[in-house]
Formats: structure tokens, C-alpha cells, sequence
């Protein structure tokens, strides 16, 4: 029974290496294995993780350079702007540059705000002396109200003087013409029937425009039509003693591609109110710009505090720039600043 057990131990040894079977050497071998690939694994992780922080650099560095030449590209075309930034930068104080672009901001915020209330940037350049003395008379205390009056009656007289070059004003005619200066200034403080009430300017300026080839209305532009512009509206209604409001619509010099227009087919049920406006198809800007006044007049005539007024819409396709003036045809292209609204006033009689 010893030599038979002892046999089988010396069998059962013959197929062990350093104490452990074939089976156990064999998942050793693996378990390495799988290590050594799980590091390879990590060392490849680690390197493409590297990688993709430098390209994330490279795109940063490459947005933060396109954005440089984004803003330097105007200073460059703007001899006074560069010279002023070259000047904030070269004093070396953080201070005076933050002040300076704060001046920047602020000025331009107050030619938008100036635009919003329908005076023109062109004016406000071409008529910087009138402004300069109007800024004079209200520090000296000189009332605008009693200065537009006494421009008014000089007016008058002037008039009526170079019309009777030859005659003698009697005191009566003189007083005439008094009472004919002070209507025609009363305007301003009441409803005294002024010729020329401001216009309301709906730009980018705003903004408020429309996309390229669109008349449709954003919903921040038809929430300040029925606020904002309704409100100022009424405001000019009381001061001039209009009742008859002309939206008009503008475009910019870019082409309409061809296709058929509907505007003769669909106008009729659209101004009546039975028909959306967005069926409308034109094929130029003017059925553009008319598109485009049609939207607006839509909005303003669901207002009842409107329902008194003449609302009527018209076109200027692309014929008028920002400034007032007719186009000059330098193919500007995509400007959004000209895909605009302009609301006039006036009375009907």
C-alpha cells in the first residue's frame, strides 16, 4: 500500500513547475498578458488625451486670432479709431484703456438711443454746430419752446416783408403776423397741426431687421411694434394732430431670385384682412419692401388704440440708404441696417 501511494505522489509531481500545474502557469501567463495590455492601453489614452489638448489649443489660439483681425480690420479702415486705440495702448495703463472703450460704448449707445427717437446718425454729423448752440441756449436758459416760436414769427414776417417789399405794414398787420408766428410754433406744446412730426426708424440701428429675402417679423420686433412704437405713436398723434400713419418698407441692393410674383392676385385679400400675408410671393424688392410694410401694418392695425388712424403701407424697395439719401448703387450686398421700417405721420387734410 506505502510503495503504491508513493508511486502516485512521484506521477503526480512529474507535472509540476515550481510547485503549480500547466492550467495554473497557463492563467498566469494570461493575467500578464492582459497587464502588459491594459498599460499599452493607458499609455495610448494618455497620448491621444495630449493630442486633443494641443488641437484644443491650436483652435483657441486660432478663434482668438480671427476675432483680433475681426476688430482690428475696422480700426485699420478708421484712421481716427486706430490712432485713438494706438494711444490708449501706448500709455500702458489698464485704466485708461478700460476708460476708453467705455467712452466707445457709451457713445454709441447714445446714437442708438438718439436713432430710436428718429433722429438720423447723418444728421446728427451734418448738424453738429445746430445742436452745439442748441446745447448753448438751454445752459443759458433760453426755453426751445419760445426759441422755435420766435423763428416761427421771424419766418412769418420775413415772408409776408419780402411778399410787400413796396407796402407799409399797418399795426394791424403787424399783429397778424404775430398771431400767424405763434400758431405756427404752438405746435410743439400742443396739437397745433405741425407739418413735420419725427419719423420712427426701425433698423438694425434697433435692432429690429429682417432676414435676407424674409418679410417676416421676429417676435422682439412684433412685441415693440404693439408696446413701444403704438405708445410713440399715440405720443405723436396728440403733439402734431396727425391721423394718418405710412409704414415703409426698405431693402438692400441684394437681388430677388427669379420667380413668379402673386402681389396682383393676392394684395386685395391680404389688405382685407382675409388672407395671411404670408402667401404673398414677389419677385423684386419693391413687392419685397411692400411685403414687408404689409407685416407691419398687420401688427399696428390689431391695436384698437389705433382704430382712428389711416394705416397705410408702402414700398421703397432698395431706391433710400440709412442717411436719407437716394441709393447710390456701390453694391453693398447683405446690409442688414437697410432691411428696415420706416413709420411716417401726417395729417390726411
Amino acid at each position: 500500500m506505502t510503495n503504491s501511494i508513493g508511486s502516485q505522489t512521484a506521477a503526480y509531481r512529474q507535472g509540476l513547475v515550481l510547485g503549480l500545474t500547466m492550467a495554473e502557469i497557463m492563467l498566469l501567463l494570461v493575467f500578464c498578458l492582459l497587464i502588459a495590455v491594459g498599460v499599452a492601453l493607458a499609455n495610448e489614452r494618455a497620448r491621444l488625451d495630449a493630442t486633443v489638448l494641443r488641437l484644443q489649443s491650436v483652435e483657441s489660439a486660432a478663434t482668438i486670432a480671427a476675432a483680433d483681425k475681426a476688430i482690428a480690420e475696422p480700426i485699420k479702415r478708421n484712421s481716427r479709431l486706430a490712432e485713438l486705440v494706438h494711444r490708449a495702448a501706448a500709455s500702458g495703463s489698464q485704466r485708461e484703456v478700460d476708460q476708453f472703450w467705455r467712452h466707445l460704448v457709451e457713445s454709441d449707445d447714445i446714437v442708438s438711443g438718439m436713432e430710436r427717437q428718429g433722429i438720423e446718425r447723418a444728421s446728427l454729423k451734418e448738424q453738429s454746430n445746430a445742436l452745439a448752440k442748441l446745447q448753448q441756449m438751454l445752459r443759458n436758459g433760453i426755453d426751445p419752446d419760445k426759441a422755435a416760436k420766435g423763428a416761427a414769427l421771424a419766418s412769418a414776417i420775413d415772408e409776408s416783408a419780402a411778399a410787400n417789399a413796396a407796402a407799409t405794414l399797418t399795426p394791424q398787420q403787424v399783429i397778424a403776423l404775430i398771431e400767424k408766428g405763434l400758431s405756427s410754433g404752438s405746435s410743439t406744446s400742443g396739437s397745433g397741426g405741425h407739418n413735420w412730426p419725427p419719423i420712427i426708424n426701425l433698423s438694425e440701428a434697433a435692432g429690429y431687421y429682417f432676414a435676407v429675402g424674409s418679410a417676416d417679423l421676429t417676435a422682439d420686433f412684433a412685441w415693440e411694434l404693439r408696446t413701444v412704437v403704438v405708445e410713440r405713436l399715440l405720443a405723436i398723434a396728440e403733439s402734431f394732430d396727425v391721423d394718418v400713419i405710412e409704414v415703409i418698407g426698405h431693402t438692400d441692393e441684394q437681388a430677388v431670385g427669379p420667380r413668379p410674383s402673386n402681389l396682383d392676385r393676392n394684395l386685395p385679400a391680404v389688405t382685407s384682412g382675409q388672407t395671411d400675408a404670408a402667401v404673398l410671393q414677389w419677385s423684386d424688392n419693391a413687392g419685397l419692401g411692400l411685403a414687408r410694410a404689409l407685416a407691419v401694418v398687420k401688427v399696428l392695425s390689431t391695436d384698437a388704440r389705433l382704430k382712428n388712424f389711416r394705416i397705410l403701407p408702402l414700398s421703397a424697395a432698395q431706391l433710400i440708404g440709412t442717411d436719407g439719401r437716394l441709393t447710390r448703387w456701390d453694391g453693398q450686398g447683405d446690409v442688414r441696417e437697410r432691411r428696415r421700417i420706416e413709420i411716417r405721420t401726417r395729417k390726411s387734410t
